[in-house]
This record gives C-alpha cells, sequence and structure tokens, in this order.
C-alpha cells in the first residue's frame, strides 16, 4: 500500500469533486492554511509549537528547507490569529483558503476570519 505524501491535496480533489457530484445551494465552511518555513527568530519555536498542537499538522523536508503547515476552521480562530501573528511577517509564510493560494490571501482573506472572534 502507498502512503499520501500530500493528504491536503486528496483532500482538495476530494472537495472540489464532491462539489461537483453533490452541488449545494449553502455555502461550505472554508478553511485557512498557514504555511512556514524555517526563520532564525525567537518566533520561530514558539510558532512551531503552536503548529504542532493543530490535528492537521504536517512538516516536510528538514532543516533550512523544512516547512510546517496547519489547518484551521472557523471554530479555531483563536489558534490561527496567535500563529498567525507569530509568522506574518517572514517571507516563507503562505496563506491558503481551502487549500488553495489566492490573491490577496494575508491582506483580505484572513482577515475575514476575524469576524469569528466576535461571536
Amino acid at each position: 500500500m502507498t502512503e499520501k505524501k500530500h493528504p491536503e491535496i486528496d483532500e482538495a480533489i476530494e472537495d472540489k469533486l464532491d462539489s461537483i457530484l453533490q452541488p449545494s445551494t449553502q455555502a461550505k465552511a472554508f478553511k485557512i492554511t498557514v504555511e512556514f518555513g524555517y526563520k532564525t527568530s525567537p518566533n520561530y519555536t514558539k510558532a512551531v509549537d503552536l503548529a504542532k498542537r493543530n490535528p492537521t499538522y504536517k512538516e516536510e523536508g528538514s532543516g533550512e528547507w523544512i516547512r510546517h503547515t496547519a489547518t484551521y476552521t472557523p471554530a479555531e480562530v483563536e489558534e490561527l490569529f496567535k500563529l498567525f501573528n507569530l509568522v506574518h511577517e517572514w517571507e516563507s509564510t503562505k496563506v491558503l483558503v481551502n487549500h488553495k493560494k489566492i490573491p490577496y490571501s494575508h491582506q483580505l482573506w484572513l482577515p475575514l476570519m476575524w469576524f469569528y472572534r466576535i461571536k
């Protein structure tokens, strides 16, 4: 049996197929993925510890080329906010919306999640 190397890609494909085969009139809850690499910063260890607390945490590569990834739902907005505050200025940080790279994700899509903090 082969091991899945990129389950987030499989999940994204499954979500897309599901939306085609079973269209819904209701919007699905979205997910925000934060991906970041190694950084010589005092916040690096804190960021890795926070990301590892997330059940979707993934780690690829090693050393200077390591990539840390964690996916958050609106219910996990506080954890997302804490992690993003640590890594948002790093050039290696990427923000994905529903597993897709979207223009202005740092500036537009991610702040939309902050509305869930008001609940």
